[in-house]
């Protein structure tokens, strides 16, 4: 009698310990309206009409200029790349990096702000699959918090991850 008991422990366990599905990557498909309130720095990634956008963003500080927040990271693919900055500080205290990897597929960049926005539109080629971000608040690690993406406004599980290179619409 004590084997129906083995083997319905074995099949439970069996059930509970397997992993589950992974978590569905983030729709990057739409600008993303919504973010963290509370002053944060927040990245928000979108894909629209062909192109990719990685913001970044602060508070309004409305002339504070006490807190400098740092954001920096890496974009990669797994083909071609173009890059674009858009509306880059270019002196001073604020000055915006965007550059190019030597083999055209990807990016490094650094944007410094106070209660501003930051910008590199970039486009893939056609036969690319898969982006890979990196992504620093603050010479740390990025908070998934701090990071949304697409309409939906969601957020990958860490600050390093992957998102297919043609989302689909």
């Amino acid at each position: 009698m004590r084997v129906p008991h083995v083997v319905l422990a074995v099949g439970v366990c069996g059930l509970v310990c397997l992993p589950g599905p992974l978590a569905a990557e983030p729709d990057p498909v739409g600008f993303p309206k919504d973010a963290p309130r509370g002053g944060v720095g927040v990245y928000r990634i979108w894909y629209d009409d062909g192109a990719w956008h990685l913001r970044t963003s602060t508070e309004d500080s409305g002339g504070k200029k006490d807190k400098l927040m740092v954001f920096a990271g890496s974009v990669r693919c797994d083909g071609k790349l173009t890059v674009e900055p858009k509306a880059l500080e270019k002196r001073g205290r604020t000055t915006d990096t965007v550059t190019a990897s030597a083999d055209g597929k990807g990016f490094d960049f650094e944007f410094k702000t106070y209660g501003a926005v930051d910008e590199a539109v970039f486009k893939v080629a056609a036969t690319a699959k898969a982006l890979t971000f990196k992504l620093k608040i603050d010479g740390e690690k990025a908070a998934p918090f701090r990071i949304v993406i697409g309409a939906k406004g969601e957020s990958p599980d860490k600050s390093d991850f992957k998102l297919p290179a043609q989302p689909k619409k």
